[in-house]
């Protein structure tokens, strides 16, 4: 079979980067051949590309820039439209070698040229004459310009997969986007949704193409690479793993000084050190992996963090990551390690006039916190617990590919991801569960799928606990702390080999509903329907 997926971004880090990396390794694993157009410079480095290509300016040469063997039957070539540098992005970031823009900040004529490159590098990379299915990611652009290509699409059938980021932060902002995600729409055979919320959103948005969305519509989520994401098989591998992992970036960390990268080499010295202080074997460590924004509700568990050490003295928060709102959450951290009650008062209640980029309107979530700051009893304790020692209980580092966070998520006690804003699907959760940790998110959008099925396959083990529900509401920071404390604690009670029965359990949910064997099956599945 002849599969091109067109995406417009990296493989590595954001929910879509991996899906589409994960999508197109299976698809060569099941011996199917793979066009890939992204931005991905790194290719050479993942074991499904067989042949990377660069465009010249104009993209209408592709020239062949690395090629290797592969272990796969399928063989995947990765192509690099040429974007003359230029990165229309839903969520700003930054992007070495790019000048990145929010799509709602661009220009008509600036989407334009975005377009026609990438178009152009569609019509001329293809090397073959029929496809039988073209899958392309996110409402907009990129099922705008393979609508506008010159490819003869009548034996192939067009796929666009939904990603919930596309949606909110930038279509429903801008007329212009939206005019472009309704030209796609109107393209594509069908639309693939990572779960029912999903879908729900995206047609209570585009109300007037409901009946056309609805023939078009698919639910398939996402997976988690099962031979990556593993369970401990026993709690004393935790020191074994641990020690292996920390070897593995001290060897990167040699390997790179020879090309003289300062800013890649001690952030891996740092993120070194860090992970070296954290007794994984003694500490309750708590992990969160994703973007550093505060869409991901991050300081949301700083300021739950004091309630969490009251009780769980041993308590480590592991952050990795990377993302724009770092700034705001160490200010958090440092305000709380020096008991300094106003400043940390006024970076929760006016984040906007510190100069922050964070919605106003989740100030709201911190209501119920901020009430119980005024009982002198309250604010003494929470303030006191922080004093001198949040700095070393929250351990910050920056990103790290997926070879080294699985250990450390496996090695954690739980997962949280308390995120504030639609997602739509909790891959985050999957890929705990798949590590064997129960994932701790908040009860909202695509996360709220993942959360039923926790409640459900775990309700002999945590039923007792009667945990809050983590709604979006002004409590939500004193559950999402009295939750984690009574997780910590119950698995404090728990024998090596009753917390080994939670391990097997929870990987067990992924491999019964999210492998991607199973989810590359179901995209395939759609040409027979």
């Amino acid at each position: 079979m002849q599969i091109a997926m067109v995406h417009g971004y990296f493989l590595n880090g954001t929910g879509s980067n991996l899906l589409v990396q994960n999508l197109c390794r299976e698809f060569c694993k099941m011996g199917h051949d793979v066009r890939l157009f992204c931005q991905e410079s790194d290719g050479y480095q993942f074991d499904f590309i067989e042949k990377v290509y660069d465009f010249d300016v104009k993209n209408t040469i592709p020239t062949l820039v690395h090629q290797k063997e592969t272990p796969y039957r399928g063989k995947c070539f990765l192509f690099r439209p040429n974007l003359n540098s230029f990165l229309p992005v839903f969520v700003y970031d930054r992007y070495t070698g790019y000048r990145v823009k929010p799509f709602i900040n661009c220009t008509q004529k600036e989407l334009e040229n975005y377009l026609n490159a990438n178009k152009n590098a569609f019509n001329n990379g293809l090397e073959i004459d029929e496809l039988d299915i073209i899958i392309s990611n996110h409402t907009i652009m990129q099922p705008v310009y393979i609508a506008r290509s010159s490819y003869n699409r009548q034996r192939s059938i067009h796929v666009m997969i939904m990603h919930g980021s596309c949606l909110n932060f930038a279509v429903r902002k801008s007329k212009l986007l939206q005019t472009y995600a309704e030209e796609g729409i109107f393209d594509v055979d069908k639309i693939i949704f990572i779960s029912n919320y999903s879908k729900e959103e995206f047609i209570s948005f585009f109300d007037w193409e409901k009946n056309r969305i609805l023939k078009k519509a698919v639910i398939i989520p996402g997976g988690v690479d099962l031979n990556q994401f593993q369970p401990l098989n026993n709690c004393e591998e935790k020191k074994i793993k641990i020690t292996n992992t920390l070897k593995k970036l001290t060897q990167e960390r040699s390997s790179s000084v020879a090309n003289s990268f300062e800013v890649i080499n001690r952030t891996k010295d740092s993120t070194i050190k860090k992970l070296s202080d954290i007794d994984f074997e003694k500490d309750e460590v708590v992990i969160y992996f994703g973007k550093y924004l505060w869409t991901k509700g991050i300081h949301l568990l700083i300021a739950a963090a004091p309630i969490i050490m009251q009780k769980s003295r041993n308590v480590r928060f592991l952050f990795v990551g990377f993302g724009s709102s770092l700034s705001y959450f160490e200010a958090m951290i440092n305000a709380l390690h020096n008991r300094n009650r106003v400043e940390f008062i006024h970076l929760i209640k006016h984040p906007v006039q510190l100069g922050y980029e964070v919605d106003q309107t989740t100030v709201s979530y911190f209501d119920s916190l901020i009430k119980r700051l005024e009982e002198p009893s309250f604010a003494d304790d929470y303030f006191s617990t922080a004093e001198n020692k949040i700095k070393k209980a929250i351990v910050i580092v920056g990103y790290l590919g997926h070879e080294h966070l699985n250990t450390l998520i496996a090695c954690s006690e739980l997962m949280v991801a308390p995120s504030i804003f639609p997602e739509a699907f909790g891959l985050v959760g999957i890929e705990a569960l798949a590590s064997g940790i129960i994932p701790v998110q908040t009860d909202q959008s695509g996360f709220s799928e993942v959360v039923n099925v926790c409640q459900t396959e775990f309700a002999d083990e945590l039923g007792h606990l009667n945990l809050k529900e983590l709604q979006l509401d002004d409590h939500l920071v004193e559950n999402l702390g009295l939750n984690i404390s009574a997780l910590l604690g119950y698995y404090r009670t728990l024998s090596p080999a009753k917390k080994q029965v939670i391990r097997k359990k929870a990987h067990q949910i992924c491999v019964d509903h999210y492998s991607w064997e199973i989810i590359a099956k179901q995209y395939l599945k759609m040409l027979n329907d």
